[in-house]
């Protein structure tokens, strides 16, 4: 498990306030920091348009796909209809990179999204997904106490449609079923949610914050996951349930 510190000075400077992310502190670093080299990119879920742009800026080709593309702004940039749900509507090995910030858990079908992704890549090429992590001892705790988890109460379903918890297990057994092959999981800041499933955006300052630093960042403690999974080559294609 390699990990990541929310540390990193914020992407949220190098963008205009309409495209800023809408996301938990240090999710966007943590997914930067995990993505090879450009190429071409599919942005799903790409939102305002904010990481498309980041994208672009760093020389990736990108294709931004999203439920509600008219709420994109990036400048000079597009961006498609799509529901993730289901199949994209895009050739088999076109990309060489799928990403999706905060996505998965918005989604009822999010293994088939998983192996869609999959299809679109070429050989060896990754898909990184961002998601809240469920397996923190927060989590733990709270699903003791109340039989939900963090990020997925009723203020997290009815704002913002947060409806499958992932859990690294599950990715694995996804990706037994597909070509895939989970490579890595890292994780965004220590930090946890209000109790009504609002991000803390304290800017890293007060003594909670320091005490929380002291932390070492991993399944615990971290408060979002950032999975990278490869697509294997042909000839190391392991076999899977039959999906006739």
């Amino acid at each position: 498990m390699e990990c990541i510190s929310g540390r990193t000075p914020p992407l949220s400077a190098q963008l205009p306030p309409e495209l800023e992310p809408q996301t938990a502190p240090g999710v966007w670093e943590c997914a930067l920091g995990l993505l090879p080299g450009p190429g071409r990119v599919l942005n799903a879920g790409a939102g305002r348009g904010g990481m498309s742009l980041l994208l672009d800026r760093r020389g990736y080709q990108v294709t931004s796909i999203d439920l509600r593309p008219e709420n994109f702004q990036a400048e000079r940039m597009s961006c498609l209809a799509a529901d993730l749900n289901d199949p994209l509507a895009f050739g088999d090995g076109e990309f060489d990179l799928v990403l999706a910030v905060e996505v998965m858990e918005h989604l009822e079908n999010p293994w088939g999204f998983l192996r869609e992704s999959l299809r679109v890549l070429r050989e060896n090429g990754c898909f990184v997904f961002t998601t809240p992590n469920v397996s923190s001892l927060l989590s733990r705790l709270v699903f003791l106490c109340e039989g939900t988890f963090p990020y997925f109460r009723d203020e997290s379903f009815a704002g913002c449609h947060h409806v499958t918890p992932i859990f690294p297990w599950s990715v694995e057994r996804a990706c037994r079923t597909a070509n895939g092959l989970l490579e890595k999981l890292s994780f965004s800041r220590t930090d946890w949610p209000t109790r009504r499933d609002l991000p803390r955006h304290d800017g890293g300052n007060g003594k909670r914050r320091k005490l929380l630093d002291l932390l070492p960042l991993n399944l615990l403690t971290g408060e979002i996951a950032c999975y990278v999974v490869r697509k294997k080559m042909a000839d190391k294609l392991e076999a899977g349930p039959s999906r006739t």
